[in-house]
């Protein structure tokens, strides 16, 4: 075989993203008003089947008029499609074989990429793991194949973001370039092959979608009563493996501070998960046995809700070696009901926006008639700010109390921003711009963070089980992180910050939870839209559901769990949107907020 024209370059290309990129077309609502249906637990992902936009033009592009046909539907609980691409031809130049491997690589889901292997030597195909990484552009121009005076070739295209091996997906920042480079040589009998290429495979984020199952790892909450989920993407072949495998290796760094209630040893059989008639067995080591008859429960309830987001999985039984570990402990949904809206009406806390509403708190109780922005705790306790104070009324007590002040009160609203009730019994708020945590006894929370201090807070929000944060920082930047807590529930400290690149920026205001793996903010749609603003939906880790909103809207709220959206907009109304409609839900309720459960 003649020598390489080039050393093979192995580059993982994990730059940032195209403006344009991730933009999906479902759209989801629910009542915001009144208690709804529990979520179904196939339902808890919700959000987002993304299409892809925009990427780079220019050098050559690599054809898509022909090479990867779509041949056959593949099995009936998935909607990929079976597709197959040619191998190398008789005498193919080297160029051609670059851009018969780009589209074999497409296909190779149809066929574990045995025709992608063959523009390989038989060295490289032997070393070639094409899901080590899966680098996704946006799809709507192909990638463009450039040839250098020494005959390597460069490929290139705008990238959307990096899968793992792990399955954790990363989006890129914006404007992010994907660039691989590729050395050939010629084999005995004379043609040209890959001998250099970057790790993994480049796919189109539509296909991307096609072949990996997007779906949750429950891991536990400290206190082991919720679940914490963590979005992962996974081969639709062998989703239901992979959703095992990535319990028993545990969550990603920022969320270390998670429960995982499976032993470090626990490895999964040979036989995997087998699916017979609705029931999944999961089959583990011997030695994957916790033991003590709580973990079992705890351990058992992480893989049954991760597996029961799998179409045709309707029940799970685990074995550790030839034990059956038994039923799972009965743990709130990842995506639990939250019930109706929290406001103000007429000087008194309410709950619900109909005529039905409940009144929670009236001005006498509170002990003024100007308060404003209410919460209500998981314990049924009702905050509410007054001028610069915040006052507390536990659960069937007949007058609220001041458990935090600051500033002049004869200065009025003073620095406090909405309070928040977890369900620790902990009143979130922020402070004269710093992160502020609360209990009913006015004892504030020391938090301790390493990036906490880098730019203040303007805006945040709690996830539904209270143990994740999203935060934007006055230099417009959003982050998740997860929050750490004393056994007591006390916070006392945020963990690794994970950088959200579609929420943040100078055209995007407010943050909100508004699933277990996603956060909403508005955004500005400029010239192109009118001047209405958008909500723009964002996986934790995935893809990107842009919304036309209202003209005006201000901020945008979310019950956290099912997707429910309202907007408040400048004249104080509140919108809710009812199929393809916003429709005001009520401006007799100001200040609206959903509870966490």
């Amino acid at each position: 075989m003649n020598q390489p024209v080039k050393q093979p370059v192995n580059r993982p290309a994990s730059q940032p993203l195209n403006r344009d990129a991730l933009t999906a077309g479902r759209e989801r609502t629910g009542s915001a008003g009144s208690s709804r249906a529990p979520m179904t637990r196939r339902g808890a992902l919700g959000l987002l089947s993304a299409t892809a936009a925009g990427v780079l033009a220019g050098c050559t592009a690599l054809p898509s008029s022909s090479g990867v046909t779509r041949s056959g539907v593949a099995p009936s609980d998935t909607n990929a499609l079976i597709e197959t691409a040619p191998g190398p031809g008789e005498g193919d130049s080297a160029e051609d074989v670059v851009n018969g491997f780009l589209r074999a690589a497409i296909a190779g889901f149809s066929d574990d990429f045995a025709t992608a292997k063959q523009f390989l030597t038989e060295r490289t195909a032997a070393q070639w793991k094409p899901l080590e990484t899966v680098s996704a552009y946006s799809g709507s121009t192909e990638p463009q194949v450039s040839v250098a005076a020494d005959g390597s070739f460069t490929v290139t295209s705008s990238e959307v973001g990096v899968l793992d091996s792990r399955g954790v997906f990363t989006p890129a920042q914006e404007g992010a370039t994907y660039v691989g480079e590729f050395s050939l040589a010629t084999n005995s009998t004379g043609q040209w092959r890959i001998v250099g290429l970057p790790h993994g495979i480049l796919l189109p984020f539509s296909r991307l979608m096609q072949n990996f199952a997007v779906t949750s790892l429950a891991f536990l909450s400290q206190d082991r009563t919720r679940f914490v989920s963590e979005l992962r993407w996974y081969p639709r072949s062998s989703q239901a493996d992979s959703l095992v495998s990535g319990l028993l290796s545990g969550p990603s760094a920022w969320l270390s501070g998670v429960s995982n209630l499976i032993p470090r040893n626990a490895e999964r059989a040979s036989r995997g998960v087998v699916v017979d008639a609705g029931t999944a067995t999961v089959h583990l080591s011997a030695d994957s046995d916790p033991a003590s008859e709580e973990a079992r429960q705890l351990m058992v309830a992480q893989i049954e809700q991760s597996l029961l987001q799998i179409s045709g999985i309707d029940r799970v039984r685990v074995l550790a070696g030839t034990v059956d570990l038994g039923a799972a402990a009965q743990l709130t949904p990842m995506a639990p009901e939250v019930g109706g809206i929290v406001g103000m009406s007429e000087g008194s806390v309410v709950r619900g926006t109909g005529s039905r509403r409940i009144t929670l708190a009236t001005d006498r109780v509170l002990g003024t008639s100007e308060a404003r922005s209410p919460s209500l705790g998981a314990d049924g306790a009702v905050y509410a700010l007054s001028a610069s104070s915040l006052l507390h009324l536990p659960q069937g007590q007949e007058s609220a109390s001041v458990i935090l002040s600051v500033g002049d009160p004869s200065a009025g609203a003073g620095g406090l921003g909405a309070p928040m009730g977890d369900r620790h019994g902990w009143a979130w708020l922020l402070a004269e711009g710093q992160l502020t945590a609360v209990n009913g006894s006015g004892q504030r929370a020391t938090l301790e963070s390493s990036w906490l201090p880098e730019s203040p807070i303007v805006a945040f929000d709690l996830s539904v089980e209270s143990e994740r944060i999203a935060v934007r920082r006055a230099d417009d930047r959003v982050a998740v992180a997860f929050i750490i807590r004393h056994q007591d529930g006390r916070p006392v400290g945020l963990g690794p910050a994970l950088e959200m690149p579609r929420a943040s920026g100078g055209g995007t205001r407010g943050v909100s939870w508004c699933a277990p793996n996603a956060v909403c903010v508005l955004a500005d749609a400029g010239a192109e839209g009118g001047g209405v603003p958008e909500v723009r939906l964002i996986q934790v880790g995935g893809a990107v559901n842009a919304l036309i909103g209202v003209r005006g809207a201000q901020s945008v709220i979310s019950d956290r769990s099912e997707e429910s959206l309202i907007l408040i907009d400048e004249a104080g109304q509140t919108w809710q949107r009812r199929g393809a409609m916003w429709r005001v839900l009520t401006s007799e309720v100001t200040d609206p907020s959903f509870p966490l459960p």
